[in-house]
């Protein structure tokens, strides 16, 4: 498909919907092609990080003291209880 750089402004949303549908869409300006709006691969995650991510989540597991402490919001609502 092709579609003006005015027709782009006003219906970017379309047009990205029919680039999610696989469709490829040329801009032009002044008759001249300038740009093309095409669909990004899926991505997918490296075996690599997925690896990281694997041993962190084991290392985490076998590193845990059980100790917790408060959160943030706890904190800052003893802290807003002590002004009143």
């Amino acid at each position: 498909m092709t579609a003006t750089l005015e027709q782009t402004q006003a219906d970017l949303l379309k047009l990205l919907k029919l680039v999610q549908q696989g469709e490829e869409v040329v801009i032009t300006n002044q008759g001249r092609a300038v740009a093309r709006l095409s669909a990004m691969p899926p991505s997918v995650p490296s075996p690599s990080r997925q690896a990281w991510l694997a041993r962190l989540r084991q290392l985490r597991a076998i590193s845990t003291t059980g100790k917790t402490s408060p959160t943030t919001e706890e904190i800052l609502d003893d802290l807003r209880s002590e002004r009143s």
